[in-house]
């Protein structure tokens, strides 16, 4: 199909945001439950529709578009989140936060994302993007990108340029003609050949083709793909497919079997929804079931000029008219005052981890070498006159960009090692001269948090002591019946033998042992090294090679520019304890699942000045992995990124 007649273009629209908002409605209730269910439906299940992200952001997304037309940018997608919506759950959190500190997209979804780079937050604003470029696939997926990278990575981009594709080729079909198959075909055709997603997509596929049974299927996907988070995108995207697979362009049959699936059963139940509501159309989906005009329940800030489903879908349809001329046929023609960009685009681009993910992180110590770019999208020849500065960085010249060209430069920061406080947020300002025309950008080098560690402490089990040892003939009598360990003698020798022990026994370590100036060359009674933490989550690998059970102080004497009251979110899959200013105030002597926030601590005071923080880590096997973060909540909270911190060498008594 080259051409869509204007008024099935907007019954498709009006079709997916029907689905989206009714069956997302059916599934938020029971979001995170991560066990299949046999709920029966009952029509008071859609009766009162409930708020959602999944159409949130996309209400914002059109804001944006109409604002900038279709060469918008990702980072005026962020620039809107940021200033319209109150709310940043788990991914949307380190979004704000990396644009907080001067880290724009694409890196803004990859820097220290490590536990919800794989979730489900962009996946589910795929729809506008296949409505704005209906028949074509390929733009739907740009489209699609621009707006993944704001707080995802890899995998999660690929959902949804593999939805938005999809979608876009749906408005080519309806329930008469629709192969779901050859649609995921379209899907799969935008993202890369060797990933995890496409694994997913074909093996869900093949188990769909193989069996009925859509908690058969479920269980494979489990098998091979489970997470522990509920907004996962692998197991996920694996139950939405299921169900549409299954649903015979049903909505309610496919929405019961999203949410029967559990897991992230708003978003399985909304997208699955909405790819049905693009392929049948509002007036099918009000024929089979009496839906007419709801209203959404919105969650951001926006202006739209009402909350009707239909005035949304309208307006979305009458921008993507504009979006193509000669496609859509008929319609009013709607002209659109779009804001003129700036004839030079700036950009930076940072140095890469092992994995391909940005590092945008300077330590102490450290030189980083980033790259500053300048886009020329005019037909214009330019000379522009620049100057670069914030934290260990000045300097200016000139630079030739020809036109509709790109032009480099080369920017060499360098931190000293005795830099006396070291701020987590630094911004750097670009200042350049167009035409006579000022113009600023900003970006951000975000510090690595230093922390002086202390460590590894251990000890033998049991506790093999010079005094001890010169007490028995040999060793061996120190294993005496009283011995904690249990089992018979080759146990009890082997285990000796082939492992260590946590040393409990050992104290809070002194003030003066913890807040004396590193000094690598001191003669100390443990080993003392600089720790420089790049991102939210670390591991004891990241601090010493030691992999034997053991005990690491790490020790941040914090500098905050007022007094407030903060949230601690602490992740960790090992035992530890957390102590401010002295005070103990979280503590766990469990091993448990990683993530981001696996502990909350509310009504944390931090003083104007310098705090002193400690965490006792404690490693019981091969993984013990951590992260500390400071919130102004418990949940969907921003987080704090303006505090600093005290070179170690430098510390002093608070």
């Amino acid at each position: 199909m080259n051409k869509i007649p204007y008024s099935a273009y907007l019954d498709k629209i009006y079709g997916c945001f029907l689905g989206k908002t009714v069956i997302g409605t059916l599934g938020a209730p029971y979001e995170g439950i991560k066990m299949p269910l046999e709920l029966p439906f009952k029509p008071e299940m859609v009766n009162t529709m409930l708020p959602n992200d999944d159409l949130d952001l996309q209400v914002l997304w059109l804001d944006v578009a109409e604002q900038y037309g279709p060469d918008f940018t990702s980072d005026q997608l962020l620039h809107r989140f940021v200033n319209y919506c109150d709310y940043s759950p788990g991914e949307y959190a380190v979004m704000r936060k990396n644009w907080t500190r001067g880290i724009h997209t694409p890196a803004s979804g990859a820097f220290s994302n490590d536990f919800y780079i794989s979730g489900m937050g962009c996946p589910i604003r795929s729809e506008i993007w296949a409505c704005l470029a209906p028949l074509d696939p390929a733009l739907a997926a740009d489209y699609a990108t621009r707006d993944g990278v704001l707080d995802h990575w890899g995998d999660s981009v690929y959902g949804e340029r593999f939805f938005a594709a999809l979608e876009s080729a749906a408005f080519g079909v309806d329930e008469t003609d629709c192969d779901l198959y050859a649609l995921i075909d379209v899907g799969l055709s935008v993202i890369p050949e060797i990933c995890k997603f496409r694994d997913l997509v074909s093996d869900t596929v093949a188990w769909c083709r193989q069996y009925d049974d859509v908690k058969r299927i479920l269980r494979k996907i489990l098998h091979k793909y489970g997470h522990p988070d509920c907004t996962n995108l692998f197991q996920n995207i694996g139950i939405t497919l299921v169900a549409l697979l299954k649903g015979n362009l049903d909505e309610i049959k496919t929405g019961m079997d999203a949410l029967n699936c559990g897991f992230d059963t708003d978003c399985t139940c909304a997208t699955a929804g909405a790819v049905i509501g693009i392929i049948r159309g509002a007036k099918s989906l009000a024929a089979e079931y009496g839906w007419g005009d709801i209203k959404f329940v919105l969650g951001v800030k926006s202006d739209r000029r009402s909350d009707s489903v239909f005035d949304f879908s309208e307006d979305i349809a009458l921008l993507g008219k504009n979006w193509n001329p000669g496609l859509i046929e008929g319609g009013e023609a709607k002209e659109y005052a779009y804001e003129t960009p700036d004839p030079v685009t700036v950009w930076v681009e940072y140095p890469a981890f092992p994995d391909g993910r940005p590092d945008c992180s300077i330590a102490l110590g450290e030189t980083k070498i980033l790259t500053l770019c300048f886009g020329n999208s005019t037909t214009e020849d330019y000379r522009l006159a620049y100057r670069v500065k914030g934290l260990c960085l000045d300097v200016w010249g000139e630079i030739a960009l020809d036109r509709t060209e790109m032009a480099e430069l080369s920017l060499t920061v360098t931190l000293p090692a005795d830099l006396p406080v070291l701020p987590e947020t630094n911004l750097y300002t670009v200042e350049y001269t167009l035409n006579g025309k000022a113009y600023t950008y900003t970006f951000g080098l975000c510090g690595a948090t230093p922390w002086k560690a202390v460590g590894p402490i251990w000890r033998t089990d049991p506790v093999c002591t010079t005094e001890k040892l010169q007490r028995v003939p040999n060793y061996w009598h120190l294993m005496n019946p009283g011995y904690r360990y249990k089992g018979d003698s080759t146990d009890i020798v082997r285990r000796f033998h082939l492992n260590m022990a946590v040393d409990t026994a050992t104290p809070y370590l002194s003030a003066e042992e913890l807040l004396r100036p590193l000094d690598p060359e001191a003669d100390t009674a443990y080993e003392e090294t600089l720790f420089s933490q790049r991102e939210d989550s670390f591991r004891l690998d990241d601090i010493y090679g030691f992999s034997a059970p053991s005990v690491c102080y790490l020790v941040r004497q914090l500098v905050s520019p007022a007094d407030e009251t903060v949230c601690i979110q602490m992740g960790h899959s090992a035992p530890f304890a957390l102590y401010i200013n002295g005070e103990l105030v979280c503590e766990q002597d469990t091993c448990d699942t990683w993530d981001a926030e696996n502990v909350h601590v509310q009504n944390i005071h931090i003083r104007e000045g310098v705090n002193t923080v400690v965490l006792r880590l404690t490693r019981v096997n091969a993984d013990a992995k951590y992260n500390l973060i400071f919130s102004y909540g418990a949940t969907c909270a921003t987080h704090v990124t303006h505090y600093g911190s005290v070179n170690p060498r430098c510390f002093k008594k608070p």
